[in-house]
């Protein structure tokens, strides 16, 4: 987190987590959704 909020130009984690952090949860549903396809498939 620290190197992306340099990157960024962020002092604080918090203005990092707002804007990027929707990304991250969206990217996790679809792996969630992924692979519960992957193991419905293999039943």
């Amino acid at each position: 987190m620290e190197e992306i909020m340099d990157r960024l130009g962020h002092s604080d984690d918090d203005t990092t987590r707002k804007v990027y952090l929707h990304v991250t949860k969206k990217l996790k549903k679809e792996t969630s959704q992924k692979f519960g396809q992957l193991m419905r498939s293999l039943q």
